[in-house]
C-alpha cells in the first residue's frame, strides 16, 4: 500500500512539474475488418482508454494510451448471419504533432501499438457464446502489432482540453491465417485534463 502511495505521489509531481502534459479519457466508435472471407464485412463496435501525453515541446508530444478495443466481422456461416467479435487489450505509443492557437489545436498523429487478444464473442442466428483466454491459443500469438495513424482537433475548455479525433490502424503480426490485418476506422472524442500551464 505504501508503494502504491509513493508510485502515485511521484507520478503526480510528474504531471505537475511538466507544463505539457496531460491525462485524460476517450469514448469512440470504431469499425473493424477483421476475416478474409469473401462475404465478410465489417463491424461497428464501442471503444474506450485512457491516454497519457508527454509534451516535449509546443509542437512534439508523445502519447500512451491503453484502450479497450473490440475487432471483428459479420459473415455466412451456414446460412446464418455471424457476427464474431475478438475483445483486444491495446496498448498504442504515439508520436504528436500540434499545430495552432494556444485555445484551438489540431494535430497528427502516427506510431505503433501492441494489442493482446482477451475475449471473443459470437452471435450466428439467435445464438450467443462467449469465450476467454485467447493469447496463446487457436492461433493467436500472445501479442498483435501494428501502426496507427489520424488527426483531430482539441480545444480549451474548463482545466482541461476536449478532443475529437479520426483514426486508422491496420495490424500485421499475431492474427490466425484466415485473418485479415486487423484494419480499424475510428471515430472517436475526450477530455484531457492538463496540469501546470497549457
Amino acid at each position: 500500500m505504501k508503494q502504491l502511495l509513493g508510485l502515485t505521489v511521484l507520478l503526480f509531481s510528474f504531471l505537475t512539474a511538466n507544463a505539457q502534459t496531460a491525462i485524460g479519457l476517450k469514448y469512440g466508435v470504431q469499425n473493424t475488418d477483421l476475416f478474409d472471407y469473401s462475404d465478410a464485412s465489417s463491424v461497428s463496435a464501442s471503444n474506450y482508454g485512457l491516454i497519457l501525453n508527454f509534451g516535449y515541446s509546443h509542437v512534439v508530444s508523445f502519447q500512451m494510451e491503453v484502450n479497450y478495443s473490440p475487432k471483428g466481422s459479420v459473415y455466412d456461416f451456414l446460412g446464418d448471419e455471424t457476427e464474431e467479435v475478438y475483445n483486444y487489450l491495446e496498448v498504442p505509443v504515439l508520436l504528436k504533432l500540434s499545430f495552432g492557437a494556444n485555445s484551438l489545436k489540431y494535430y497528427g498523429i502516427v506510431g505503433a501499438f501492441a494489442a493482446v487478444p482477451e475475449s471473443i464473442k459470437t452471435i450466428s442466428g439467435n445464438q450467443e457464446s462467449k469465450g476467454g483466454g485467447l493469447s496463446g491459443e487457436d492461433g493467436f500469438d500472445d501479442l498483435d502489432l501494428g501502426i496507427q495513424l489520424g488527426a483531430g482537433l482539441t480545444y480549451d475548455l474548463g482545466p482541461g482540453r476536449i478532443l475529437g479525433e479520426v483514426r486508422y490502424s491496420t495490424g500485421f503480426e499475431g492474427l490466425p491465417d484466415e485473418f485479415t490485418d486487423a484494419k480499424a476506422l475510428l471515430f472517436s472524442v475526450g477530455y484531457l485534463f492538463t496540469f501546470g500551464k497549457k
